[in-house]
């Protein structure tokens, strides 16, 4: 029989460095476990657990209720029931997930010297963890906010994204 003691600690997402250059040293060292190649994949980040996962890559899919599908969607569904936060390291955009089928792209938590975020590394500027941004995304995921979030972005570009949120 296992004791609970209270007050107990609320659960929280992991903490990420203050410099985003670390997060991208981690990422270029970075090997895919289920590939033998030295290609470098799309390291994403579980930011409520802190696993490093390859993603987009057919060589981490794996079946999920008959149905192939990528790690991050199988890691969503062991590590928070369906729902995910995942930052694309490499892209610097955190992706929102909810079920097998339903995502959306969330500006990262991360912003340059001039209060601006710099999604896919075009600029190149040193970024660096924005506090008030990461407690938003807290806060989205502590009140299950995630699946609103999804639709009001959906909603809000008015467009299906052509991307197969399974394969992610």
């Amino acid at each position: 029989m296992q004791i609970i003691r209270y007050p107990r600690k609320r659960n929280r997402l992991i903490d990420l460095p203050e410099d985003y250059s670390v997060l991208l040293n981690q990422a270029s060292h970075f090997k895919c476990p289920n590939s033998s190649d030295d290609e470098r994949k799309h390291p994403t980040l579980c930011l409520l657990c802190g696993v490093m996962l390859c993603a987009q890559s057919p060589c981490c899919q794996q079946q999920l209720n008959g149905e192939e599908v990528g790690a991050c969607t199988v890691h969503a569904t062991i590590c928070g029931a369906g729902v995910g936060m995942f930052l694309r390291v490499r892209e610097c955009e955190i992706v929102l997930m909810a079920s097998k089928t339903r995502g959306s792209p969330y500006p990262a938590p991360y912003l340059d010297d001039y209060g601006e975020t710099d999604p896919q590394l075009g600029r190149g500027n040193p970024l660096h963890l924005c506090p008030e941004r990461y407690r938003k995304l807290l806060h989205m995921w502590q009140q299950h906010c995630i699946l609103e979030e999804i639709a009001r972005s959906l909603e809000l570009l008015n467009v299906m994204f052509p991307f197969e949120w399974q394969m992610l």
